[in-house]
């Protein structure tokens, strides 16, 4: 079951990439995508890089325990922040 979450958190991090890369905003990677962004281009932010970084953790570290709570929140977070971005 925890496989099944943080590959579900993983796919919302490749989809809030793929979505920012089409939208324009440049960068080498989604971190870098995520600090061309401001409050005011997209309310929770500080939200969405804390997601991003659970993401990293769940891909570098193989130790990494997520638990269903996390994995919901991180979805709900990148699903707001492409909702505020009218991307759904």
């Amino acid at each position: 079951m925890e496989s099944e979450w943080k590959l579900a958190v993983i796919e919302t991090d490749k989809i809030m990439d793929n979505i920012l890369s089409r939208m324009g905003f440049g960068g080498a990677s989604l971190g870098e995508r995520l600090e061309k962004l401001t409050v005011a281009s997209l309310p929770n932010i500080e939200e969405v890089k804390e997601a991003h970084k659970i993401c990293s953790d769940i891909i570098h570290d193989p130790t990494y325990r997520l638990n269903f709570e996390e994995a919901k929140r991180v979805i709900i977070i990148n699903e707001k922040a492409l909702s505020d971005l009218q991307a759904l």
